[in-house]
C-alpha cells in the first residue's frame, strides 16, 4: 500500500533442449573427447566472458558515468541521483504550485566523472503515478553496466553502486568521517520497504535539505547508503535523522564512522531523531 508522504508544506502528494547422441560404438570415443573438448572450450569462453563483464562493471576513478531514466508514464519521473562531491540532487520544485516536483521526461540523462574520493553511483526513481514502468540505467564509458526496472513495484526503480577509489586517509586532527544507513528486515507488503527517508549534516556543519527540502520529505534513500568525507572544520557534530521510508516497512540503522572506526549506532522501525556525535 503506497504511502502518501505529507510535506513540510501541507501539500499531499499522491503522489535446453537437450539432442540424444546416437549409441553408436565405434564413434564413443570420438564422440567422448569432441563432448569433453567442446564442454571445455564452451566453459572456458564463458568464464572468460562472465569475467569480462564482471570487469566491465566495476567502476574506477575517472570512468565517465551516465545515468538514464526510461519511463512508459506521459507525466514524467521525479527522482535523486547522486553527485560527483557525494551529495544528492533531486527535481526542483514547481514554483507554481509550490509542494511538487517538476517532473522529467524519459529518456532523461545525466552524466558525472567518477571522483578520486570514495563515491557512490546512486539513482532511485519513482514514475508520476506509480503505475508506468521505469527503468533506472547506468552506463560506464557509454557502456551499460546496470539496469533496474521496477525494483520493488512498478514505478519505482533504485540502483547504488560503489566506484573503486584510493581510501582516504584519516588523522586525529584531520578525520574522515562517514555516515551509513541500512535497511534491514524489510516488510516486503510495505510501500517502498527497502528505502529510507532523512537528512544529515554536510561537511560544512549545515543539513543537506537547506535548498532541496523534498529530499528529506519525498525522494527514497536506497538501503547500503554511505557519505564519506572530511569536515571543513573541528569541531564538527556528526548529525542525522532517518526512518524507515513506511512507518514499519523495516528496520532502519545509522552508522557513524570516524576513520573507519564505528563509533555510534542506532536502529529503529520509526525515526531516529537528531542522533549526534561530536569530533573534536
Amino acid at each position: 500500500m503506497k504511502t502518501f508522504i505529507i510535506l513540510f508544506t501541507g501539500f499531499l502528494f499522491f503522489i535446453a533442449c537437450q539432442k540424444s547422441v546416437p549409441d553408436t560404438s565405434n564413434r564413443t570415443n570420438n564422440t567422448q573427447d569432441s563432448v569433453t573438448n567442446h564442454t571445455q572450450d564452451s566453459t572456458n569462453n564463458t568464464q572468460d566472458s562472465i569475467t569480462h563483464n564482471v570487469q566491465d562493471s566495476i567502476l574506477r576513478t575517472g570512468d565517465t558515468l551516465t545515468y538514464e531514466v526510461l519511463t512508459t508514464d506521459p507525466k514524467g519521473w521525479f527522482g535523486l541521483w547522486g553527485m560527483a562531491d557525494g551529495t544528492v540532487d533531486c527535481n526542483v520544485l514547481d514554483s507554481v504550485t509550490y509542494g511538487s516536483p517538476i517532473y522529467f521526461a524519459n529518456g532523461w540523462r545525466h552524466t558525472v566523472i567518477a571522483p578520486t574520493h570514495p563515491f557512490q553511483a546512486l539513482l532511485s526513481v519513482a514514475s508520476f503515478s506509480y503505475s508506468g514502468d521505469i527503468t533506472a540505467n547506468l552506463y560506464k564509458n557509454g557502456r551499460l553496466v546496470r539496469s533496474v526496472k521496477n525494483d520493488a513495484m512498478n514505478g519505482v526503480a533504485k540502483l547504488l553502486e560503489n566506484v573503486q577509489t584510493d581510501t582516504l586517509i584519516g588523522t586525529a586532527t584531520d578525520p574522515v568521517l562517514t555516515y551509513e544507513v541500512l535497511v534491514t528486515e524489510p516488510d516486503v507488503a510495505k510501500f517502498e520497504s527497502d528505502a529510507w527517508l532523512g537528512q544529515w549534516v554536510a561537511p560544512n556543519g549545515v543539513y543537506n535539505t537547506v535548498n532541496k527540502p523534498l529530499l528529506q520529505f519525498l525522494f527514497a534513500m536506497p538501503s547500503g547508503w554511505k557519505y564519506i568525507f572530511k569536515p571543513e572544520q573541528l569541531p564538527f557534530t556528526m548529525s542525522m535523522q532517518a526512518t524507515p521510508y513506511t512507518t514499519g516497512g523495516g528496520k532502519v540503522t545509522i552508522n557513524f564512522y570516524v576513520n573507519g572506526q564505528l563509533v555510534k549506532t542506532s536502529s529503529s522501525r520509526d525515526w531516529i531523531r537528531d542522533m549526534k556525535y561530536v569530533v573534536q
